[in-house]
């Protein structure tokens, strides 16, 4: 790690430059971490558990660029319930399309390398950060933008560990199911299609 990241990242916050700095349980996604982010070398931070959890930019750009292409004109906020190392939040604000990003992380230390990393990509100005729980915050906080907004989750799915499971059964994911997210999330707008 160089100075700069020592100083000001948590404990928890890596920026590994050379496979044997990486444990070897995340040493398959270091591998692809010009995939994962294209600007990785200029010091992307991702904590050990955000490897598997972020969108690589590719997909995240190719999400972004299908949901402003969808979203009916009126909606000009587009609200990441889980904004993890910032993959999806960053491409959201790169596509132009929305007048706000407003992203949402849970865990500190997976926030900080999201707003690292959106400066990283020059995206900074154009999303605003919520540390805490996606649906206290929707309820609380951004609960009024409903009829401004497109709600984007991509939730936490368990990990890589989701590989010994026979199915992966949506309606009971962890830590929610889809069941869980449609209800939660139709408490701020129109849920569907």
């Amino acid at each position: 790690m160089t100075e700069e990241l020592e100083e000001f990242a948590p404990p928890e916050v890596h920026h590994y430059n050379e496979i044997g700095e990486v444990p070897w349980d995340i040493q398959n996604y270091w591998k692809q971490r010009h995939r994962i982010f294209t600007k990785y070398e200029e010091g992307v931070w991702l904590t050990d558990d955000a490897w598997f959890g972020v969108t690589p930019e590719s997909i995240a750009n190719k999400i972004a660029e299908h949901i402003s292409a969808s979203a009916p004109k009126d909606k000009v906020v587009l609200i990441d319930a889980f904004a993890g190392a910032g993959g999806n939040s960053i491409a959201f604000a790169k596509s132009g399309r929305w007048k706000r990003v407003y992203a949402i992380e849970k865990n500190p230390a997976v926030l900080a390398c999201a707003k690292h990393n959106a400066k990283i990509y020059g995206v900074e100005s154009k999303i605003t950060w919520f540390e805490g729980d996606c649906f206290e915050i929707l309820k609380t906080h951004l609960k009024d933008l409903g009829a401004y907004s497109v709600v984007f989750a991509s939730p936490p799915w368990g990990g890589p560990g989701y590989r010994s499971d026979e199915i992966f059964n949506l309606h009971t994911m962890e830590p929610y199911s889809l069941d869980h997210l449609h209800k939660e999330y139709s408490a701020i707008g129109e849920v569907g299609g």
